[in-house]
This record gives C-alpha cells, sequence and structure tokens, in this order.
C-alpha cells in the first residue's frame, strides 16, 4: 500500500560533555627581544580549528595563542611578545562511533615558569564544552493514496532543522590615534573582545551587528617617551547570506572572536598616527522552524484486513530559548608594594565556566569570573602594573520543565564591562554576563512505517451485527465504534443526526455495519 510520508529533518544532539585537559608550550625569546626579568601581564586563547569524532573519540585540532607583557633589566619600557602553538587532543566518548560535533575551549587557568631570562614554559588548563551531534530524517506517513481506507490522524509539534553552517564575518577599521598623543613605533600589548553583539534573521540572510573594545599599549615613536596607551569601541555591521534563511525562524547564533590583527599604519604625512584592525568573527549558525506535522495513528478498512507496521521513533520539540543577563561587580585591591594607582588604563573581565546543570526549571552556570586591570602606578621604575581579581560565579536561566536528560545548546559572554577608580588602590570593575540557552527535547512517538493487507476475515465479519443498539461508554470515540463495527464515522453521524463528531457518555447511537 503507497503511503504519501511527512520528513521531518532534525538535527539531533546526542551528548553534552564538559571535561578538561592541558597544553604545554615550550619556546625562547628571540634575540629581537631583550630578556625577561618580571612579567607584568599575560593573556591566552584557544581555538578549536578542526573538530571530528570517529572511534568513540573527539579528536580537536587547535591552536594555542598567547602574549606577554613584561620588563627586561636593560630597560624601563615595557616590552611584548607573542607567540602561537597547534596541539591536538583527544577525547574518549563512550557508545559514539561516528557523529558531528561543535567544541568551545574556554582557558581556565594558566602560568608561566621562566627557566632562565631567554626560556619559558607555558602551561595551561584547558575547558572543552563539547556538543556531540547527528542530522537524522524520521519519515512518517501522513495519508494513503488509495480509496476505501478510513484514516485517523494526529498532530505532532516537532522542530524542523533549516540550516546549520559555520560562516565567517570580517571586521576592517581604521582606528586614529588620538589627538596629543605620538605616533606609533611598536605595539606591545593588544586586547580585543566583543563589547556586545546581535544577530536578526531575515530572509535570505542574517543580519549582524555589534561593537568590539580594543585596547592597546604602544611604544611611541618619540625618544625617552613612556609608554603610550589608547582604548576606543569599533562598530561593525553586515549581513550574511544564507539561503535557507527566513522570518520567524528560531536561531541559535554563537559567535567569536577567532583571529585579531593590530598593525600600526601611516596617515597622509607618513606618521604612524593610525592603527589599521583586521579581526575575524567564527560564527556558527544553526536556524530551526517550529511546525506541526500531521501523522496517521490508525488505519482500517471494510473491505479487506489492513496490518500497520508501527515503529517507536524519537523527535525533537523545542523545549525553550531563552537570554539573560545579570550585573556583576568585582573590586580589585592593587599591593602597596607595587605603587598606588595613578591612571587607570584599561579594565576588562571574562567568564570561566566550570559546571553546567541542567534541571529544576533552569540551567544552572557556575564557574568564576576573573577580572584583570592595566594601570600606572607610582612605581617611577615599572610604572606599568596589572592586577587580577576572581570571583565565584553562580546563575539560573529559567527553562521550565527542563530535566538533566534535555540537550541543548548554551553561550555565555561578558559585556558593557567598565572599570573606575574607587581610590589610589582600588577599583571597581562592572560587567555585564550575557547568556543564552535553546534547549530541546527528545519526544518518543508510534509512528507508522508500513501497512500490509489480508482477506477479510468473512466469519469475523459474520459475527457483527448488521444493526445494533448502542449506549455510550466512558472512553468510547467514534473512530473506535466505527472501526470495530465496520462502518465509518460519517455513517455513523449521518444515521444518529450527530452535528459534532465527540459523544459523550450515556449518549445512544444506532450502529449500521456498512458491509455484508
Amino acid at each position: 500500500m503507497e503511503l504519501i510520508k511527512n520528513n521531518i529533518h532534525m538535527n539531533v544532539i546526542k551528548k553534552n560533555l564538559v571535561t578538561t585537559f592541558y597544553v604545554n608550550h615550550e619556546a625562547m625569546v628571540n634575540e629581537a627581544h631583550p630578556e625577561i626579568k618580571q612579567i607584568i601581564s599575560k593573556q591566552e586563547r584557544v581555538i578549536a580549528d578542526n573538530v571530528s569524532i570517529r572511534n568513540s573519540q573527539v579528536i580537536i585540532d587547535g591552536t594555542f595563542s598567547y602574549q606577554i607583557l613584561y620588563y627586561s633589566d636593560d630597560s624601563e619600557m615595557a616590552y611584548g611578545l607573542e607567540g602561537e602553538s597547534g596541539f591536538q587532543e583527544m577525547i574518549k566518548v563512550p557508545d559514539i562511533e561516528e557523529a558531528d560535533g561543535t567544541v568551545r575551549l574556554e582557558v581556565i587557568s594558566a602560568s608561566v615558569q621562566l627557566v632562565n631570562p631567554r626560556n619559558y614554559i607555558y602551561k595551561i588548563q584547558v575547558m572543552a564544552y563539547i556538543t556531540i551531534e547527528q542530522i537524522e530524517d524520521l519519515e512518517c506517513a501522513k495519508a494513503i493514496a488509495q480509496d476505501g481506507v478510513m484514516v485517523l490522524g494526529k498532530s505532532i509539534d516537532t522542530l524542523l532543522a533549516v540550516d546549520d553552517k559555520t560562516e565567517t564575518f570580517r571586521v576592517s577599521e581604521q582606528i586614529a590615534v588620538p589627538a596629543g598623543k605620538p605616533a606609533i613605533d611598536k605595539i606591545v600589548w593588544k586586547d580585543v573582545r566583543i563589547k556586545n553583539i546581535n544577530t536578526r534573521v531575515l530572509e535570505r540572510q542574517i543580519e549582524i551587528q555589534g561593537t568590539l573594545s580594543v585596547f592597546m599599549i604602544y611604544i611611541a615613536d618619540v625618544e625617552n617617551s613612556p609608554e603610550q596607551w589608547i582604548e576606543t569601541t569599533v562598530g561593525f555591521s553586515g549581513v550574511i547570506e544564507m539561503e535557507e534563511a527566513g522570518e520567524g525562524q528560531i536561531s541559535y547564533v554563537d559567535a567569536k572572536l577567532h583571529t585579531v590583527n593590530l598593525m600600526p599604519a601611516a596617515d597622509q604625512n607618513y606618521e604612524t598616527k593610525s592603527v589599521e584592525l583586521s579581526a575575524l568573527l567564527r560564527l556558527n549558525i544553526k536556524l530551526y522552524e517550529e511546525s506541526e506535522i500531521e501523522t496517521i495513528e490508525d488505519v482500517y478498512a471494510n473491505d479487506r484486513k489492513l496490518i500497520p507496521k508501527i515503529e517507536e521513533k524519537s523527535y525533537n520539540r523545542l523545549l525553550v530559548k531563552n537570554q539573560a543577563r545579570t550585573k556583576n561587580t568585582i573590586k580589585i585591591e592593587v599591593e602597596p608594594e607595587n605603587g598606588h594607582i595613578l591612571q587607570l588604563c584599561n579594565g576588562n573581565a571574562h567568564l570561566k565556566i566550570e559546571n553546567i546543570i541542567a534541571g529544576d526549571n533552569c540551567v544552572k552556570i557556575m564557574g568564576k569570573l576573573n577580572a584583570q586591570i592595566i594601570y600606572i602606578s607610582s612605581d617611577d621604575k615599572n610604572p606599568i602594573q596589572s592586577k587580577n581579581q576572581e570571583v565565584s560565579f553562580e546563575h539560573k536561566i529559567d527553562a521550565e520543565n527542563i530535566s538533566s536528560q534535555d540537550k541543548y545548546y548554551i553561550d555565555w559572554r561578558t559585556e558593557e564591562v567598565s572599570a573606575n577608580m574607587v581610590n589610589t588602590s582600588q577599583v571597581e570593575i562592572k560587567a555585564v554576563i550575557a547568556m543564552e540557552v535553546l534547549a530541546f527535547r527528545a519526544e518518543k512517538g508510534n509512528f507508522i512505517t508500513e501497512i500490509g493487507e489480508e482477506p477479510q476475515d468473512m466469519e469475523e465479519l459474520s459475527r457483527i451485527p448488521l444493526v445494533r443498539g448502542y449506549i455510550v461508554q466512558s472512553g468510547d470515540t467514534l473512530w473506535q465504534l466505527a472501526k470495530k463495527n465496520h462502518t465509518t464515522i460519517d455513517e455513523i453521524m449521518r444515521i444518529n443526526e450527530l452535528k459534532e463528531n465527540h459523544i459523550r457518555k450515556g449518549d445512544k447511537l444506532l450502529i449500521v455495519k456498512s458491509c455484508q
């Protein structure tokens, strides 16, 4: 028997996994840089360049990059050095042979061990937030291309996967050196972060707009000039073409800075009084559409015996899509031995998520909020100083009825970070933590996949009376009565002059068998 089928295209999350691993990197200061005496500040970034899943292992090929701001013995000026190293990490995942996966990597802790003034070992602890997923198609019968077959239909609410791809968005901007500041000789420290970002689904495209915060320290192109710094913001906007995108779709967009470059540039007077910013954002874009799918729950025919093959299958239902923002304040005290704060250069903050728990009508995120300041101190010999402060962080995103068995995508970032001096020894950092969760539930349902046919059992048919009176019992439906008595719902309604197909306990019906 020919079945007309619906196709439910799904992006099924098989597992959410959080784990840690370590990366070590040995390096040396090249001859172009002086030896390291005192590290002022450091910054690390890890990127997953490629993720593959096979043989019950998640294989991550990534890049670890860093920068170090330091003092040397031969000068009171600050110096900067950068480096990067590739790595591969294999994480065992039982019961997963082959699938797709996305990985978010975050540095949880880092240390630099000086072997000697020219050699060092960089050690980082990385937290990997792994989502193992697979595209699946579920076919379910919605109609039968044959006359004389009675069909009981039902509808299910499901979430269809429309598109899932990784795109890049480039930000290019020229930043002018503020009036009154000298030209740039060399940039020794740079810190570029996403200050805020918003995306919107339009017809055949994704609109993106946001702001980058930019901070850098540079050596001036003027002899005996102290270190200079620039702190500013750069706005960006544009669209990413996506053929399947459409208004009203549900989106999940994970945007991360992939690469950043700041290069001094000459102006029309041949002075390096501007900086060329080039930043590449990597966006993982997932698009979904809520849909009511029609399926067949039961079938029968009065002239033959139908044998439906029923299989239990799972389909996705949207559980919750929610965003949350929370304000946090950290106060940083500087040590007296490093001098008092004369001027605050920069303040920033970032999250280190250590655990994610779903359940009790929420998704709970736990970890640390780390804040850092760079400032000019009263220490004339080493004026540029930095200080970090870390506090525990816990926040709940409302997710009604979510359980530990449900699967989800989750994103977090710090936005709108501001730093203000309270006094010469204390700075207050304020940061908005933005979080987003998109959660699904795997619903199970019985679906008819095939229908076999056999000749009607005439002996069984003869035992059914031609005409009978019937008093409706609790739980009866017109479908059950029509199927049991070899008639149709329309015929019962016609004979009993029913205006609707709803019956109640105690109703009296006349039922006439349709086939003899």
